[in-house]
């Protein structure tokens, strides 16, 4: 397995002492890799919360916000996990633009391009990829994607793949050890105020 796979880059800030500690007390005490990358999995799942930020912040910025979209959370989680040498990648999709629906307000659902891109983790375990997507948390998916077809919350077990289900896949662009050039391209909507209104409108609907 290529080396790049295990170094950091610029907005997956490995040596980020945020980072190696965090890394650190979720992997403590535990010697097999696949059981680390099963914590590290739980933790960007559930305890960083699906919420909309800017793609190119930097692993560290998100596990000090404490949320972030599919971009953020598969950043930190990969930083995390080669932060304990555990070889990780982005695998990138491009979706349909559906998978927001729920979760926008109207206007801004209309300025997400068709298709969009989807980003997820995947870790090098037993000699092959294991796709460990964990962009919808619980508290999420069970106000939310629960309600919508062939969207499941299942526990991994290093093993199986999780990923967003096929219906909404239209291509799959392969894995990456590095996506910091599409990660700090300016963004194509995004602006402060309009992530606010898009963060207050799940608040809402997960009260």
């Amino acid at each position: 397995m290529e080396k790049e796979y295990l170094i950091g880059t610029k907005i997956c800030d490995i040596d980020s002492p945020d980072i190696k500690m965090k890394s650190y007390l979720i992997t403590k005490n535990i010697h097999s890799e696949r059981q680390k990358a099963i914590n590290i999995f739980n933790f960007v799942r559930d305890e960083i919360k699906y919420r909309f930020d800017y793609s190119c912040t930097k692993a560290s910025e998100t596990l000090k916000k404490g949320y972030g979209n599919c971009f953020n959370k598969t950043n930190l989680q990969i930083a995390l996990l080669r932060s304990c040498n555990i070889y990780s990648g982005y695998k990138v999709y491009l979706i349909k633009k559906e998978v927001f629906f729920p979760i926008v307000p109207k206007d801004i659902y209309e300025l997400i391009t068709q298709p969009t891109v989807h980003v997820s983790c995947v870790v090098y375990l037993n000699n092959r990829w294991v796709e460990a997507d964990t962009t919808i948390d619980f508290e999420l998916y069970n106000h939310i994607y629960r309600n919508m077809e062939n969207w499941k919350y299942e526990e991994w077990d290093g093993e199986k793949d999780i990923s967003i289900p096929e219906k909404y896949i239209i291509e799959n662009q392969g894995i990456y050890s590095n996506i910091d050039l599409y990660l700090l391209n300016p963004p194509k909507f995004w602006n402060d105020q309009l992530l606010k209104r898009a963060n207050d409108f799940i608040e809402e609907l997960i009260k």
